[in-house]
Protein backbone atom coordinates (compact mmCIF):
# COMPACT_ATOMS: atom_id res chain seq x y z
CA UNK A 1 0.00 0.00 0.00
CA UNK A 2 1.32 3.44 -0.28
CA UNK A 3 1.87 5.65 2.22
CA UNK A 4 1.19 8.94 -0.02
CA UNK A 5 -0.65 11.85 1.68
CA UNK A 6 -4.54 12.30 0.68
CA UNK A 7 -6.27 14.96 -1.26
CA UNK A 8 -10.10 15.88 -1.59
CA UNK A 9 -11.72 17.23 -4.79
CA UNK A 10 -13.27 20.16 -4.73
CA UNK A 11 -15.77 21.94 -7.06
CA UNK A 12 -12.41 24.04 -8.50
CA UNK A 13 -10.78 21.53 -9.77
CA UNK A 14 -13.95 19.96 -11.83
CA UNK A 15 -13.87 23.40 -13.28
CA UNK A 16 -10.52 22.82 -14.30
CA UNK A 17 -11.33 19.58 -15.96
CA UNK A 18 -14.34 20.68 -17.23
CA UNK A 19 -13.53 24.23 -18.55
CA UNK A 20 -15.98 26.22 -16.86
CA UNK A 21 -17.28 27.76 -14.00
CA UNK A 22 -20.23 25.10 -12.15
CA UNK A 23 -23.53 26.71 -10.86
CA UNK A 24 -23.91 26.95 -6.88
CA UNK A 25 -26.53 23.86 -6.76
CA UNK A 26 -23.82 21.71 -8.44
CA UNK A 27 -20.65 23.12 -6.16
CA UNK A 28 -23.15 22.35 -3.28
CA UNK A 29 -23.63 18.55 -4.49
CA UNK A 30 -20.31 17.80 -4.85
CA UNK A 31 -19.36 18.67 -1.58
CA UNK A 32 -21.57 15.90 -0.51
CA UNK A 33 -19.85 13.74 -2.36
CA UNK A 34 -16.55 11.51 -0.41
CA UNK A 35 -13.80 12.38 -3.05
CA UNK A 36 -10.89 11.79 -1.20
CA UNK A 37 -8.11 9.98 -2.42
CA UNK A 38 -3.91 9.17 -2.80
CA UNK A 39 -1.72 9.09 -5.57
CA UNK A 40 -0.13 5.60 -6.04
CA UNK A 41 4.03 5.01 -6.47
CA UNK A 42 5.56 4.50 -9.69
CA UNK A 43 6.22 0.60 -8.15
CA UNK A 44 2.04 0.27 -7.89
CA UNK A 45 1.79 2.73 -11.27
CA UNK A 46 4.16 -0.32 -12.86
CA UNK A 47 2.55 -2.89 -11.38
CA UNK A 48 -1.39 -1.84 -12.60
CA UNK A 49 0.53 -1.32 -16.32
CA UNK A 50 1.45 -4.70 -16.08
CA UNK A 51 -1.88 -5.91 -14.94
CA UNK A 52 -4.07 -3.97 -17.75
CA UNK A 53 -1.34 -5.54 -20.50
CA UNK A 54 -1.73 -9.06 -19.50
CA UNK A 55 -5.42 -8.68 -20.01
CA UNK A 56 -5.12 -7.15 -22.93
CA UNK A 57 -3.18 -9.78 -24.17
CA UNK A 58 -5.42 -12.65 -22.53
CA UNK A 59 -7.94 -14.70 -24.42
CA UNK A 60 -11.13 -14.96 -22.47
CA UNK A 61 -12.36 -10.95 -21.82
CA UNK A 62 -15.39 -10.22 -23.10
CA UNK A 63 -16.75 -8.28 -25.64
CA UNK A 64 -19.58 -6.11 -26.18
CA UNK A 65 -22.65 -7.32 -28.59
CA UNK A 66 -25.91 -8.14 -29.66
CA UNK A 67 -25.01 -11.58 -28.13
CA UNK A 68 -24.59 -9.73 -24.30
CA UNK A 69 -28.51 -8.89 -24.37
CA UNK A 70 -29.46 -12.08 -22.08
CA UNK A 71 -25.73 -11.46 -19.94
CA UNK A 72 -27.49 -7.51 -19.44
CA UNK A 73 -31.08 -8.59 -18.94
CA UNK A 74 -29.57 -11.35 -16.21
CA UNK A 75 -27.57 -8.09 -14.54
CA UNK A 76 -30.18 -5.31 -14.44
CA UNK A 77 -32.92 -8.28 -12.49
CA UNK A 78 -30.19 -8.26 -9.66
CA UNK A 79 -30.95 -5.24 -9.11
CA UNK A 80 -34.26 -5.30 -9.20
CA UNK A 81 -34.37 -8.60 -6.83
CA UNK A 82 -32.36 -6.22 -4.61
CA UNK A 83 -34.95 -3.14 -5.00
CA UNK A 84 -37.67 -5.37 -4.39
CA UNK A 85 -36.23 -6.57 -1.29
CA UNK A 86 -35.39 -3.42 0.41
CA UNK A 87 -37.57 -0.54 -2.08
CA UNK A 88 -34.03 1.42 -1.31
CA UNK A 89 -32.90 3.92 -4.36
CA UNK A 90 -28.87 2.48 -3.65
CA UNK A 91 -30.64 -0.79 -5.01
CA UNK A 92 -30.08 0.50 -8.74
CA UNK A 93 -26.38 1.30 -8.82
CA UNK A 94 -25.10 -1.06 -11.20
CA UNK A 95 -22.79 -3.05 -9.45
CA UNK A 96 -19.61 -2.89 -11.81
CA UNK A 97 -18.94 0.29 -10.10
CA UNK A 98 -16.08 0.02 -7.81
CA UNK A 99 -15.10 -3.29 -8.67
CA UNK A 100 -11.50 -2.42 -8.93
CA UNK A 101 -10.69 0.49 -5.75
CA UNK A 102 -8.11 2.17 -8.48
CA UNK A 103 -9.67 4.82 -10.91
CA UNK A 104 -8.20 7.13 -13.33
CA UNK A 105 -7.52 10.51 -12.85
CA UNK A 106 -5.82 12.90 -15.28
CA UNK A 107 -4.12 10.21 -16.97
CA UNK A 108 -2.74 8.93 -13.95
CA UNK A 109 -3.88 6.09 -12.03
CA UNK A 110 -5.34 6.97 -8.17
CA UNK A 111 -6.64 5.34 -5.03
CA UNK A 112 -10.01 6.44 -4.00
CA UNK A 113 -10.97 5.96 -0.01
CA UNK A 114 -14.74 5.66 -0.92
CA UNK A 115 -16.14 2.41 -2.24
CA UNK A 116 -18.35 4.88 -4.08
CA UNK A 117 -15.87 7.17 -5.55
CA UNK A 118 -16.30 5.87 -9.31
CA UNK A 119 -20.12 6.13 -9.28
CA UNK A 120 -19.85 9.74 -7.66
CA UNK A 121 -17.11 10.77 -10.16
CA UNK A 122 -19.37 10.08 -13.00
CA UNK A 123 -22.23 11.98 -11.10
CA UNK A 124 -20.23 14.94 -11.17
CA UNK A 125 -20.18 14.89 -14.54
CA UNK A 126 -23.83 14.61 -14.74
CA UNK A 127 -24.32 17.07 -12.14
CA UNK A 128 -22.39 19.53 -14.31
CA UNK A 129 -24.35 18.49 -17.69
CA UNK A 130 -28.24 17.85 -16.41
CA UNK A 131 -27.87 21.51 -14.78
CA UNK A 132 -26.35 23.01 -17.88
CA UNK A 133 -28.90 21.35 -20.70
CA UNK A 134 -31.73 19.58 -19.51
CA UNK A 135 -33.25 21.48 -16.23
CA UNK A 136 -36.09 22.98 -18.88
CA UNK A 137 -36.88 20.06 -21.16
CA UNK A 138 -40.80 18.84 -20.96
CA UNK A 139 -39.40 14.99 -21.68
CA UNK A 140 -36.42 13.42 -21.49
CA UNK A 141 -35.21 9.97 -22.80
CA UNK A 142 -32.01 8.01 -21.66
CA UNK A 143 -31.21 5.32 -23.94
CA UNK A 144 -29.74 2.23 -22.66
CA UNK A 145 -31.18 3.57 -19.27
CA UNK A 146 -30.56 -0.24 -17.57
CA UNK A 147 -31.33 -0.01 -14.16
CA UNK A 148 -32.72 3.64 -14.18
CA UNK A 149 -30.14 4.96 -11.28
CA UNK A 150 -29.07 8.15 -13.34
CA UNK A 151 -33.01 8.97 -14.13
CA UNK A 152 -33.59 8.99 -10.79
CA UNK A 153 -30.87 12.16 -10.37
CA UNK A 154 -31.96 13.49 -13.32
CA UNK A 155 -35.23 14.28 -11.23
CA UNK A 156 -33.12 16.32 -8.28
CA UNK A 157 -32.64 18.75 -12.03
CA UNK A 158 -35.97 18.23 -13.32
CA UNK A 159 -39.07 18.01 -11.46
CA UNK A 160 -41.65 18.67 -13.68
CA UNK A 161 -40.51 16.60 -17.01
CA UNK A 162 -41.70 13.41 -17.96
CA UNK A 163 -38.62 10.82 -17.63
CA UNK A 164 -38.25 7.69 -19.97
CA UNK A 165 -35.73 5.18 -19.65
CA UNK A 166 -35.21 3.14 -22.77
CA UNK A 167 -33.52 -0.32 -22.43
CA UNK A 168 -33.00 -3.53 -24.79
CA UNK A 169 -33.69 -5.55 -21.04
CA UNK A 170 -36.86 -6.17 -19.70
CA UNK A 171 -35.60 -6.05 -16.28
CA UNK A 172 -34.82 -2.68 -16.81
CA UNK A 173 -38.31 -1.89 -17.70
CA UNK A 174 -39.71 -3.65 -14.43
CA UNK A 175 -37.08 -1.75 -12.44
CA UNK A 176 -38.11 1.61 -13.64
CA UNK A 177 -42.02 0.93 -12.97
CA UNK A 178 -41.14 -0.69 -9.50
CA UNK A 179 -39.52 2.85 -8.84
CA UNK A 180 -41.72 5.13 -10.31
CA UNK A 181 -44.62 2.94 -8.08
CA UNK A 182 -41.91 3.08 -4.40
CA UNK A 183 -41.35 6.86 -4.75
CA UNK A 184 -45.01 7.74 -6.59
CA UNK A 185 -43.04 9.45 -9.51
CA UNK A 186 -46.09 9.85 -12.25
CA UNK A 187 -44.11 11.39 -14.81
CA UNK A 188 -41.11 8.70 -14.67
CA UNK A 189 -41.75 5.93 -17.92
CA UNK A 190 -39.80 2.91 -19.16
CA UNK A 191 -40.25 1.46 -22.94
CA UNK A 192 -38.18 -1.08 -24.66
CA UNK A 193 -35.60 0.02 -26.73
CA UNK A 194 -32.89 -2.15 -28.96
CA UNK A 195 -29.33 -0.15 -30.24
CA UNK A 196 -29.05 -3.25 -32.77
CA UNK A 197 -32.96 -3.21 -34.01
CA UNK A 198 -34.65 1.33 -33.15
CA UNK A 199 -38.21 1.19 -33.16
CA UNK A 200 -38.83 3.55 -35.62
CA UNK A 201 -42.29 3.75 -34.53
CA UNK A 202 -41.44 5.22 -31.37
CA UNK A 203 -41.92 8.61 -31.17
CA UNK A 204 -40.04 11.47 -29.20
CA UNK A 205 -42.47 14.11 -27.75
CA UNK A 206 -42.15 17.52 -28.24
CA UNK A 207 -39.69 20.00 -26.43
CA UNK A 208 -37.48 16.41 -25.70
CA UNK A 209 -33.83 15.47 -24.76
CA UNK A 210 -32.16 12.65 -25.46
CA UNK A 211 -29.04 11.18 -23.31
CA UNK A 212 -26.66 8.22 -23.45
CA UNK A 213 -24.28 7.08 -20.51
CA UNK A 214 -21.80 4.29 -21.03
CA UNK A 215 -24.48 2.65 -22.92
CA UNK A 216 -23.86 3.31 -26.39
CA UNK A 217 -20.31 1.71 -26.09
CA UNK A 218 -22.00 -1.54 -26.26
CA UNK A 219 -22.85 -1.40 -30.07
CA UNK A 220 -19.24 -0.69 -31.26
CA UNK A 221 -19.61 0.67 -35.13
CA UNK A 222 -23.14 -0.22 -35.51
CA UNK A 223 -24.66 3.18 -34.19
CA UNK A 224 -25.68 4.15 -37.59
CA UNK A 225 -29.11 3.10 -37.58
CA UNK A 226 -29.43 4.73 -33.77
CA UNK A 227 -28.02 8.01 -35.36
CA UNK A 228 -30.79 7.69 -38.34
CA UNK A 229 -33.37 7.41 -35.82
CA UNK A 230 -32.13 10.61 -33.76
CA UNK A 231 -32.42 12.53 -37.36
CA UNK A 232 -35.64 11.36 -37.80
CA UNK A 233 -37.08 12.25 -34.66
CA UNK A 234 -34.85 15.50 -33.68
CA UNK A 235 -34.90 15.67 -30.70
CA UNK A 236 -33.80 18.89 -29.41
CA UNK A 237 -30.61 17.88 -28.00
CA UNK A 238 -28.75 15.10 -27.83
CA UNK A 239 -25.81 13.80 -25.00
CA UNK A 240 -23.27 11.02 -24.73
CA UNK A 241 -21.16 10.43 -21.88
CA UNK A 242 -19.35 7.51 -23.68
CA UNK A 243 -16.10 6.15 -24.46
CA UNK A 244 -14.90 8.32 -27.38
CA UNK A 245 -11.63 6.74 -28.87
CA UNK A 246 -10.54 10.49 -31.06
CA UNK A 247 -11.01 12.31 -27.52
CA UNK A 248 -7.51 10.56 -26.20
CA UNK A 249 -4.14 11.04 -27.13
CA UNK A 250 -2.47 7.79 -28.30
CA UNK A 251 1.35 8.65 -27.46
CA UNK A 252 0.00 8.82 -23.88
CA UNK A 253 0.43 5.35 -22.31
CA UNK A 254 -2.25 5.32 -20.11
CA UNK A 255 -4.34 6.59 -23.16
CA UNK A 256 -3.17 4.44 -25.19
CA UNK A 257 -4.08 1.30 -22.87
CA UNK A 258 -7.75 2.47 -22.83
CA UNK A 259 -7.87 2.99 -26.35
CA UNK A 260 -6.77 -0.94 -26.68
CA UNK A 261 -9.26 -1.72 -24.16
CA UNK A 262 -11.81 -0.12 -26.13
CA UNK A 263 -10.74 -1.81 -29.19
CA UNK A 264 -10.72 -5.26 -27.02
CA UNK A 265 -13.87 -4.85 -25.76
CA UNK A 266 -15.58 -3.76 -29.25
CA UNK A 267 -16.64 -0.62 -27.26
CA UNK A 268 -17.69 2.57 -29.44
CA UNK A 269 -15.37 2.84 -32.08
CA UNK A 270 -15.43 6.08 -34.67
CA UNK A 271 -18.71 7.42 -33.27
CA UNK A 272 -17.39 11.18 -33.16
CA UNK A 273 -15.56 10.92 -36.25
CA UNK A 274 -19.12 9.83 -37.93
CA UNK A 275 -20.68 12.69 -35.59
CA UNK A 276 -17.77 15.27 -37.81
CA UNK A 277 -19.15 13.83 -41.12
CA UNK A 278 -22.58 14.42 -40.48
CA UNK A 279 -21.87 17.70 -39.39
CA UNK A 280 -20.12 18.53 -42.46
CA UNK A 281 -23.19 18.20 -44.30
CA UNK A 282 -25.01 20.09 -42.60
CA UNK A 283 -27.27 17.46 -40.76
CA UNK A 284 -26.07 18.34 -37.50
CA UNK A 285 -23.85 20.69 -35.14
CA UNK A 286 -21.67 19.11 -32.73
CA UNK A 287 -21.68 21.72 -29.39
CA UNK A 288 -18.90 19.95 -27.40
CA UNK A 289 -16.49 17.52 -27.70
CA UNK A 290 -14.24 16.93 -24.92
CA UNK A 291 -12.61 14.30 -22.64
CA UNK A 292 -13.32 14.46 -19.06
CA UNK A 293 -9.75 12.83 -17.77
CA UNK A 294 -12.21 10.64 -15.57
CA UNK A 295 -12.08 7.03 -15.43
CA UNK A 296 -11.93 3.65 -14.54
CA UNK A 297 -9.03 1.53 -13.83
CA UNK A 298 -9.32 0.09 -17.49
CA UNK A 299 -10.30 2.84 -19.74
CA UNK A 300 -11.11 7.03 -19.34
CA UNK A 301 -15.04 6.04 -21.07
CA UNK A 302 -16.54 9.13 -19.49
CA UNK A 303 -16.26 11.55 -22.45
CA UNK A 304 -18.79 13.86 -23.82
CA UNK A 305 -20.36 14.73 -26.82
CA UNK A 306 -23.08 17.10 -27.21
CA UNK A 307 -24.78 18.01 -30.74
CA UNK A 308 -28.32 18.95 -32.20
CA UNK A 309 -30.09 17.79 -35.14
CA UNK A 310 -30.82 20.02 -38.12
CA UNK A 311 -33.74 20.40 -40.26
Amino acid sequence: MSDLSEHTLTSSDFESLFGEKLSLYVQGRIKKYDLRYSDVTTQERDSYLKKIVSILLGENLMYSGEHRHEQWDKGWRQNLDELLKSNASEAMIPRYFGKYQINRLKQKFIRPVSKNFEYNMLGVILDWLFDKYLRDYKNIYEFGCGTGHNLTRLRSFNSKANLWGLDWAESSQAMINKYALINSDKKLFAHKFDYFAPDFNLELKKDSAIYTVASLEQVGVKYHLFVDYLLKKKPNICIHVEPIEELLHAENLMDYLSICYFKKRKYLSGYLTYLKGLESKRKIKIIKAQRSYIGSFFIEGYSIIVWIPLV
